[in-house]
């Protein structure tokens, strides 16, 4: 039998999934609409780094469009639960780079993309076991030792193309 505690402990977990799926599939559709044009970067009520910051976006239709696809697949994956905690580290990371951005550039929606990010961390701390599960496989000592060998020939060939890189683009430019 549930629990009050438990109902409302449900009922938070969903209520943020949906806040944060519903509202970054929003943005994420909306992003080519949203940088469509440079005039918005003219608009004096923004702050100076706002304006440098749209005038960046509105550059190229590509780059919105690229971020849009990815709040997308982010909103959507946290809405299943095989596929939450991909959802939820992919929305970090977007969403961590929009804090940085609204930050250094004084924007004022960085409290929105706080409020998002937290929600989203509420997300992960209620699917704790998943996620040590995820971080238990990452770090699994077990593979990095059956692999070392594998890893120290890639880091050595990795170093030979860094070293030769610019003469290996210069033939094929």
């Amino acid at each position: 039998m549930e629990t009050s505690q438990q109902k409302f402990l449900y009922f938070v977990y969903w209520t943020a999934i949906f806040v944060v799926s519903g509202s970054m599939l929003v943005y994420g559709v909306a992003k080519p609409i949203q940088f469509q044009n440079f005039s918005a970067a003219t608009n004096s009520n923004l702050s100076e780094g706002h304006q440098v910051m749209w005038t960046f976006y509105s550059y190229t239709k590509a780059y919105p469009i690229i971020i849009g696809v990815f709040e997308v697949i982010g909103a959507v994956a946290i809405l299943f639960n095989r596929t939450r905690v991909f959802g939820c580290i992919l929305l970090t990371v977007i969403l961590s780079n929009i804090i940085i951005q609204d930050y250094l550039y004084d924007v004022f929606a960085l409290s929105t993309a706080v409020f998002y990010q937290i929600l989203v961390l509420l997300i992960l701390l209620f699917d704790f076991e998943k996620v040590k599960t995820v971080l238990r496989e990452l770090f699994n000592p077990q593979a990095k030792k059956r692999h070392f060998f594998l890893f120290f020939v890639a880091l050595i060939f990795a170093l030979v193309i860094k070293f030769f890189e610019n003469r290996i683009f210069s033939f094929f430019l």
